[in-house]
């Protein structure tokens, strides 16, 4: 559930980090650290038998962490529109891995 839970705040944060950046330079921390963080939750996740949505985590975070190598993607609407949809997929892999606890049904006997 943690693995879960951190995905999706890295998504709420990858969204809304455009409107704080101050600088090119900054922009590209927060990706290659928000990037390594997705993809060692996407990889636990993937273990943890949340096939897909492990693997869209990893391929968001490793978008995420390799576009903080692209010094075009670090300002203006490049870095805003790169960081909300990679971090609304990061967002939906972690919302949909979130464990639902479900009271599971008595299985039915043969008479």
């Amino acid at each position: 559930m943690a693995r879960a839970a951190i995905d999706v705040l890295l998504g709420v944060w990858m969204m809304a980090s455009p409107t704080v950046i101050p600088s090119p330079a900054v922009a590209s921390w927060n990706s290659w650290i928000v990037g390594a963080i997705g993809a060692l939750t996407g990889a636990r996740l993937a273990r943890a038998h949340k096939a897909w949505q492990g693997t869209l985590a990893i391929i968001a975070s490793l978008c995420i962490f390799v576009a903080g190598f692209i010094p075009v993607l670090q300002a203006g609407d490049r870095l805003v529109g790169r960081s909300i949809v990679f971090g609304a997929l990061l967002f939906v892999a972690g919302v949909s891995s979130l464990e639902r606890h479900h009271q599971a049904e008595p299985a039915a006997r043969p008479h």
